[in-house]
């Protein structure tokens, strides 16, 4: 399970991140769930989603992307699994924070100080980091540190390529790289308030790794900051439900680079996994 919360601990670092020029090079022929018409709108040659509204939140999305340097929230994270009983479920919830700086290479800390299960509250801290070469794990209750290079000194890795990393959330990213792996609805909030969050509903199109991963993926959007609250995804191994809540958004925050250091304690067990002498910077962890 520790993989899983790593992959899912990532995907809330691409909220903020921006693309750092990779182009993608996907050699799968592009499906087509979606008429010719729509997949491609003849207006301005790009691609569309078939529905106007929808483009311009995604190309907001962008833009919004490349603007930001550097950003902290507060980050509550909730992970639930249906029960054998329909009704039933397990939940269980993280608290913390989240830095997140783009200089060139980005970097990312989140920083887990509560967690709730079953009732029981535990205040072991968790930490997941990416410090523009390493990405660290450190969990306090099981006192160990886990560090793997994914990049070398100097080397532009992008994390969170579409279709390629394990993390699929679509921000950040040109309106036609997310349409190439997502169908993109907007979807109606039955609420009262003036400005209605956008709730973009983003389903991983057929035949890619994507789908086997992912039932959707819905994000919801404040309209005045263009940048979204909450996001939630639903495993299609198990029905699990994943829902990522960002509070308290400070954007262009001032984050101290040793905010992104990770110390290893005296009585830890540590784990360093370096990148072999002939192997390329990946992705994955």
């Amino acid at each position: 399970m520790q993989s899983f919360y790593t992959r899912l601990i990532l995907l809330t670092a691409l909220l903020v991140s921006v693309s750092v020029g990779r182009s993608m090079a996907d050699d799968k022929p592009e499906p087509t769930t979606q008429p010719a018409n729509k997949q491609h709108a003849a207006k301005n040659d790009r691609a569309s989603s078939g529905e106007s509204k929808v483009d311009a939140v995604l190309d907001k999305l962008e833009r919004k992307g490349s603007d930001i340097k550097s950003l902290s929230c507060r980050l509550i994270y909730t992970f639930t699994t249906p029960g054998p009983i329909e009704g039933i479920v397990d939940t269980q919830e993280k608290i913390g924070s989240m830095y997140f700086v783009h200089t060139g290479q980005p970097r990312f800390l989140v920083h887990f100080t509560e967690k709730r299960a079953d009732g029981v509250k535990n205040s072991d801290s968790e930490y997941y980091a990416f410090n523009g070469e390493w990405y660290i794990e450190r969990n306090d209750r099981a006192k160990t540190v886990v560090r793997r290079q994914m990049a070398r000194p100097g080397e532009k890795l992008d994390l969170f390529e579409l279709g390629k990393g394990p993390f699929p959330l679509p921000f950040g990213r040109s309106r036609e790289e997310i349409l190439k792996h997502f169908e993109v609805k907007q979807k109606s909030f039955n609420i009262g308030a003036s400005e209605k969050p956008i709730h973009l509903r983003c389903l991983p199109r057929p035949a890619t790794d994507l789908a086997e991963r992912y039932k959707y993926v819905d994000m919801i959007i404040d309209p005045k900051s263009d940048l979204p609250v909450k996001v939630i995804c639903e495993r299609a191994v198990d029905d699990s439900v994943i829902t990522v809540e960002f509070r308290e958004i400070k954007e262009s925050a001032d984050i101290d680079a040793n905010r992104f250091k990770v110390p290893t304690p005296t009585d830890f067990q540590e784990s360093v996994e370096p990148l072999d002498k002939n192997e390329p910077g990946d992705a994955q962890p």
